[in-house]
């Protein structure tokens, strides 16, 4: 499992930014840009993700504490042999270990509720036959009066 740090990105130029709200803690599971934190400027507030997936094993930016741009924000352990590359587990991979599953493999897929099968072109134009057949006939122009 490989450890990766996250830091403050750029911030548009602010010379720092105040920590108003830390969103994690250690043990928790992120998700590719999952916040982990708010920061304040003068201008603006910004919720800063995480830029890979995996468990928090530590916060390093704790409420108040004013940050610049590539401060360390928390460090989070990925799923991943190399460092550098994002968490290849996926979200439905996530659950079925949550589950319990022994199977890294998702779950077969229902089977649909039954639904009418289309009729093959042959039958189809038989039945619009029948159909044209069963209405009864309107006459195109009464009969002529006989005199």
């Amino acid at each position: 499992m490989a450890e990766q740090t996250v830091v403050v990105p750029d911030i548009g130029g602010s010379e720092a930014a105040e920590v108003v709200e830390v969103l994690v803690a250690p043990g928790d599971t992120v998700a590719l840009e999952q916040g982990l934190i708010v920061l304040e400027s003068d201008k603006a507030s910004m919720e800063i993700p995480s830029t890979v997936a995996g468990t928090v094993v530590a916060v390093l930016a704790a409420e108040g504490a004013m940050l610049n741009e590539g401060a360390p924000v928390a460090v989070v352990a990925t799923a991943d042999e190399e460092a550098g590359e994002p968490a290849a587990e996926t979200e439905a991979e996530s659950e079925t270990e949550s589950a319990g599953s022994p199977s890294p493999q998702a779950a077969p897929p229902r089977p649909e509720p039954h639904q009418p099968q289309p009729q093959p072109p042959a039958e189809v134009a038989a039945a619009a036959g029948q159909a044209a057949t069963a209405a009864p006939a309107v006459p195109a122009k009464p009969p002529a009066p006989t005199p």
